[in-house]
Formats: C-alpha cells, sequence, structure tokens
C-alpha cells in the first residue's frame, strides 16, 4: 500500500484464556472506539446480525493505542481473545503479522461495497475527514479556509485546539501544509519543518483534544473559535444548531476498516459479520447520519440527499481536496512519530 487519498479506497478488557470457552465460541468479539459510535454500531449492525444469525457480538471498547497493545499481548500469550477490530490504514501495513489475510470471494455481498473496499488485510469500514472546523458567528466575514489560514491569528483571531489523540502525524501534515508544503507532496513528513511550524502556533493552541466528545465540547461552549477535529463531530454540532462550518479543503483523510486478527477462534463467524456489514443499505443510512461518515454501502450513497451528499467527504469535489497520505511511511516511522510528538509536548 503506498500513497492513499480517501478517493483510492472509494487495555480495556481481560486477556482471557488460551482455549475459548464454549460460551466465547458462540460469541464474537469486536473491538471499536466506544460511546456513542459503537452504540450506533449495536443498533445499526450488530443487534439485527445478532437476530439473524443468533451470532452475538460482544463489544469492546478501545482507542487505537490500547487495541494494539493488547492485540501483541495478547499474541505473546497466545491467547487471541478477539475476533474484529477497528484499524487505519497504516495498521494494515504495522500490524500485518497480526492480521489475518482476507479471502475476499468469501463475502458475497461485497458487490453492495464500493470499489475497492476489500483489501488484504482489512475490510473498508467508514470514511471520512480530519478537517478545520469554525465557528462561523465568530467570523461574519468568513472564516479559516487553509491550514495557513488556521495559523494566521491575526486575521482569524483566538483560541484553537488540535488533536492529541494517537495520530501526530495529522496536525504535523496540518502544519506542513500551513508552511506551504503541497497536500500531495507531504511524505516523507519533513518533522523538523512541521514542528517548528507547530512551534509559531501552539501558544493559541488552548487544547489538545483527546476524543471527539472533548473537541464538540470545546466548540459548544466557545473555548476556542475553531479546531482540527474529526468532520463528523462537525457536522453534528452543525445538526444540533450550532453556527458551525467544516472545510474540506487539505482535509486529511480519516478511514477506518474492519479488520480480522490471525489465529482468532471464531473466523467464519467474523467473516459471516463482515458479510452481513455490507447489506442494508437503509442501516448504512441511518448509521451514516448520526455521524455524518460515509461507509463501504455503495447503495447507501443514493439514498442520501443531494446536499447531504455534496456535504459529505466521499463527494467527488471533496475528496480532490484532501491530503494524500503515505500508510507505508507511517508503519515505519510511527513509533519514533510519537515519541517525538510526546517529547514536544510535554516540554
Amino acid at each position: 500500500m503506498r500513497t492513499l487519498t480517501l478517493l483510492s479506497v472509494s487495555l480495556a478488557v481481560a486477556l482471557g484464556s488460551a482455549a475459548p470457552s464454549r460460551a466465547q465460541e458462540k460469541e464474537l468479539v469486536v473491538v471499536a472506539t466506544g460511546g456513542a459510535f459503537e452504540q450506533a454500531l449495536r443498533k445499526n449492525f450488530y443487534e439485527p446480525f445478532t437476530e439473524k444469525t443468533g451470532i452475538r457480538i460482544r463489544p469492546v471498547a478501545a482507542s487505537n493505542a490500547e487495541t494494539w497493545t493488547k492485540v501483541k499481548a495478547m499474541r505473546e500469550a497466545n491467547a487471541i481473545g478477539w475476533d474484529i477490530v477497528t484499524a487505519w490504514p497504516e495498521d494494515l501495513v504495522a500490524q500485518a503479522d497480526s492480521l489475518a489475510k482476507l479471502d475476499c470471494s468469501r463475502l458475497t455481498n461485497l458487490s453492495q461495497a464500493v470499489d475497492g473496499a476489500c483489501t488484504e488485510r482489512g475490510l473498508l469500514r467508514t470514511m471520512g475527514g480530519v478537517s478545520i472546523v469554525y465557528d462561523a458567528k465568530r467570523f461574519p466575514q468568513g472564516g479559516p479556509q487553509t491550514w495557513a489560514d488556521f495559523w494566521d491569528v491575526k486575521r482569524f483571531p483566538g483560541p484553537r485546539a488540535m488533536p492529541n489523540a494517537g495520530a501526530p502525524w495529522w496536525p504535523l501534515m496540518a502544519a506542513l501544509m500551513a508552511d506551504g508544503v503541497p497536500r500531495d507532496k507531504l511524505f516523507p513528513l519533513d518533522l523538523d519543518r512541521a514542528f517548528k511550524k507547530l512551534d509559531e502556533l501552539r501558544p493559541s493552541i488552548a487544547v489538545w483534544w483527546r476524543t471527539g466528545d472533548q473537541s464538540m465540547q470545546l466548540l459548544r461552549s466557545g473555548e476556542v473559535v475553531m479546531a482540527m477535529m474529526w468532520s463528523g463531530s462537525g457536522f453534528v454540532l452543525k445538526d444540533q444548531g450550532l453556527p458551525i462550518s467544516v472545510v474540506w479543503n487539505d482535509a486529511v483523510p480519516n478511514i477506518g476498516y474492519w479488520a480480522m486478527l490471525k489465529g482468532g477462534a471464531n473466523q467464519d463467524k467474523a467473516y459471516a459479520f463482515l458479510d452481513y456489514y455490507l447489506t442494508r443499505p437503509e442501516a448504512h443510512l441511518t448509521f451514516a447520519n448520526a455521524f455524518k461518515y460515509d461507509t463501504s454501502n455503495r447503495n447507501m450513497l443514493a439514498l442520501l440527499s443531494p446536499e447531504d451528499r455534496a456535504a459529505r467527504g466521499s463527494a467527488p469535489e471533496n475528496m480532490a481536496k484532501m491530503a494524500v497520505i503515505d500508510p507505508a511511511w507511517i508503519a515505519a516511522n510511527r513509533a519514533a512519530v510519537i515519541e517525538r510528538w510526546n517529547r514536544w509536548l510535554s516540554r
């Protein structure tokens, strides 16, 4: 896997025993990020799947970092207690040894997915972005439209928020774009240049948010006037009646996959769930409308109103504006980038 745009892909639980119990064999353990997102997964996919198949899904909430720390511990103990996990594009590279190779021919409903949804290590789940989101009421003459604008505290004054959510390459990419690097030429990341640019903005960063709920509350309360945040969170605020604008220009693609763990005891059941996930466009629409992230169901997209379709990250005009990421570079340099990021934040 090389450079990737959105267009191109059109320790929370006990470890458990090495030998799954009979009860465990009748359930499927699926890992996502928890909260309202997991509740929507449960309502629209987990519970209907159980009703149809009799296979119970046990959801586990874990951040990206927690997921791979636990997976490593499971592998070392030879006790794979999870079946399906959430993965980012770089995880499909960095964690390839922990992930089962997908046999896409076993997904009989794959024709209902967008092109390229099934990859060697993951099935495309959700598509969105990490975008500039701002309070339009604070900028009646127009708000920031580029990362250079986001950095311009004279033209666009006020406190900002940026993510500290396990993916420091997001703000580093924004910093480089603010410094004039084209969105399709960001990799390999020039870390010295990126951190120097972040130094300029740091006095205006009021909060480094860790969760989507936290980022939303910062704008809701007026603690910040703009944020680099998940596009879906921005659209939820807008739906709640806040004067929020979401900018797709130079947004960082935020793509989620379902991935099966190698050595899991329930791979047949895991395939059954992945195949089921591809069906029922109305359920995908309900889920997508709750979070404003598109899913891999191609028929769901046809159910969107023209206005909603134009606002989504998967709209061609929005995809064309997004930054290009390189999952292989991130996978190879992830530990070093995170270590440097943590040192920089702690200064």
